[in-house]
């Protein structure tokens, strides 16, 4: 009797500190350490295992070269792949990748700069999940994605680049002493690639929160001003040929890409109907996600936060987990709503994923099934109709349990 006793005291103590070691905050910090750790063993052999693919990488450095060469109109840059239609701070950054890489020729250099800067958003984004108190059961998902190592160190593309600054401006704005700098973050994340706007409705609510119409006025004049200033030698010389090419939003994408409507015709995905179409449905989902999911985080109602924000001097105390949910799921409609995502794009929304699984509050078998499923669709190439659809219902079962989540902000 007292050995069974002492078995069943031990069976309970070890489901005790199993139950803490995934679902608790106790450990977070050591296994975000070793998991960094095992990331950067594991993903400095990939660059050494795994052959480099050129894409974009040559194209990017004739682009950057025609402006060290003095050339400041936008429509005469141009690079193998097309002409340069990023802002000005990706050319700046690219400049000095350049400049680091023997005029772009030391790949294996690059590759190793882009380590730094996968280990540095991972990073950021385990920053996050342990502000937001995200269950570290989930943590092994931010690191075991195939396509995610190949769009950083094996591909160059800026998206990572600007990514980073994203998820350093999300970090920024879940601790109150480091949230005025967030508007310039986001800035930055713009200037690399446009599609860090995708962010901007989250943060202008999360502004609102936190200090209503004077934050958010103060905070959007940031991201205006320092786009304005990081592009300030081409605005200053060709101001609409920069507007048009750095942002482009009639821009028409190549069918032969896209990793989400392949099950439509190339003549429906190419049409102005389809376009405003998806438009419709961004915005549609945004204004959703302000009135039924946002204001439910914080147990208010949106007209109440409304009133809020136009009282001077009202504070709101805005929670960490709030922040994060409110910015991940703006970003994630503008990720579904997008009229096409090119393999690149994965690292718009990968490391929030597990996140916005855990949020969603879907069956526990069901987390890895939905993720797995968006992985092996952006790891289809190339695209097929049936991966399409397996993304979009993938994407389709996050958002509808995004929106049928209980109303409060905790993650368990």
């Amino acid at each position: 009797m007292i050995r069974a006793h002492t078995g069943t005291e031990q069976a309970t103590g070890m489901r005790a500190l199993v139950h803490s070691v995934l679902f608790t905050q106790r450990f977070f910090v050591p296994i975000a350490l070793m998991l960094l750790v095992v990331e950067a063993i594991a993903t400095f052999a990939i660059i050494q295992r795994v052959a480099y693919t050129e894409i974009d990488w040559k194209a990017y450095m004739q682009q950057v070269h025609g402006v060290l060469g003095g050339e400041r109109n936008y429509t005469k840059l141009q690079g193998d792949t097309g002409p340069l239609v990023y802002p000005a701070g990706f050319v700046w950054i690219y400049s000095m990748l350049c400049a680091a890489t023997n005029n772009g020729t030391h790949v294996r250099r690059a590759q190793y700069v882009f380590l730094g800067v996968y280990l540095a958003t991972q990073a950021l984004a385990l920053m996050i999940y342990r502000r937001a108190r995200v269950p570290p059961i989930v943590l092994p998902l931010l690191v075991v994605s195939k396509r995610l190592h190949s769009i950083f160190v094996l591909r160059l593309f800026n998206d990572p680049v600007a990514m980073l600054f994203a998820y350093a401006a999300v970090l920024s704005m879940t601790h109150a002493s480091t949230r005025r700098w967030s508007g310039l973050l986001l800035s930055l994340g713009i200037a690399v690639k446009m599609n860090v706007q995708l962010l901007l409705p989250g943060a202008a609510f999360v502004w609102w929160r936190i200090g209503g119409l004077r934050t958010t006025v103060a905070q959007l004049v940031v991201v205006m001003l320092s786009q304005v200033i990081i592009a300030a030698p081409f605005v200053y010389a060709f101001p609409h040929e920069y507007v048009a090419r750095a942002f482009e939003y009639t821009r028409q994408f190549n069918y032969v890409w896209t990793v989400n409507w392949r099950f439509v015709s190339e003549h429906v995905f190419a049409s102005h109907e389809w376009a405003l179409t998806l438009a419709a449905t961004h915005i549609a989902l945004l204004i959703a996600l302000a009135v039924v999911v946002w204001p439910r985080l914080s147990g208010s109602t949106l007209p109440t936060i409304v009133r809020q924000g136009f009282v001077r001097g009202v504070r709101a105390n805005v929670s960490a987990t709030e922040v994060t949910v409110v910015m991940f799921t703006a970003n994630f409609v503008g990720v579904v709503c997008a009229r096409s995502l090119h393999y690149q794009f994965y690292a718009w929304y990968a490391h929030m994923l597990p996140l916005l699984l855990v949020h969603a509050r879907l069956p526990a078998m069901t987390v890895p099934a939905v993720w797995l499923a968006v992985e092996c669709a952006w790891n289809v190439f190339p695209s097929t109709r049936v991966s399409s659809l397996a993304l979009l219902a993938a994407h389709a079962v996050i958002l509808v349990g995004i929106f049928r989540a209980p109303a409060h902000a905790k993650l368990s």
